[in-house]
């Protein structure tokens, strides 16, 4: 009977390991859990992100001179989360959201409240508007502000909270100039927000 080295025995193991965790990827449901993270860390990804606990396609279209569908995604997540308590994803000439995801709802609004206050300091110009909002098909609170910086430099940015899937988020979407709709926004963007 021919004897097993430690060599073939350490390489049955990554190949039994490799061909379980392939197995276990397989869902016989239509959603994709969150992965679990096991250090604190920042994470990047540039094929897909989750948000709202949906899974989106970060698209990477970088060729074209536009760059407007030339996306990328960062987030920042504890030990044993499975959620990110900050992400951002922008695109280069587009738009871009960041947000904070709280342990209630509570303390996403105190962000947004204290925005407005903040941000008008800051600018040569401040306009604020209450605008209707839907966020991964939800309805939220939402102020559309359109600035001027001292340097003359404009811009527009929605602000919103709410609390959606079980996560309280915050977050803010900056917006390419002159976007008036959600109907002008790259497709990705388009399948989050609804204005």
């Amino acid at each position: 009977m021919k004897t097993i080295t430690m060599k073939q025995c350490l390489l049955l193991i990554m190949v039994l390991k490799t061909t379980f965790s392939m197995g276990q990827s397989v869902l016989a449901t239509d959603s994709i859990p969150q992965p679990i993270y096991d250090t604190t860390f920042n994470i990047r990804s540039t094929n897909s992100f989750y948000f709202c606990s949906k899974l989106f396609n970060i698209p990477r279209n970088c060729e074209d001179k536009s760059h407007l569908n030339c996306c990328s995604f960062s987030a920042s997540i504890d030990k044993g989360s499975i959620i990110p308590y900050s992400g951002e994803i922008s695109c280069s000439n587009g738009p871009a959201l960041f947000w904070n995801v709280f342990e209630n709802e509570d303390y996403a609004k105190e962000h947004f409240e204290s925005n407005p206050s903040t941000m008008k300091k800051q600018m040569k110009k401040f306009k604020q508007e209450k605008i209707k909002l839907f966020v991964c098909d939800k309805e939220v609170s939402a102020l559309r502000f359109d600035c001027t910086t001292r340097e003359d430099y404009q811009f527009s940015e929605i602000v919103f909270y709410a609390t959606i899937n079980g996560n309280s988020i915050y977050g803010q979407l900056h917006l390419p100039t002159n976007t008036h709709s959600s109907k002008e926004l790259t497709p990705l963007f388009q399948q989050i927000f609804r204005f």
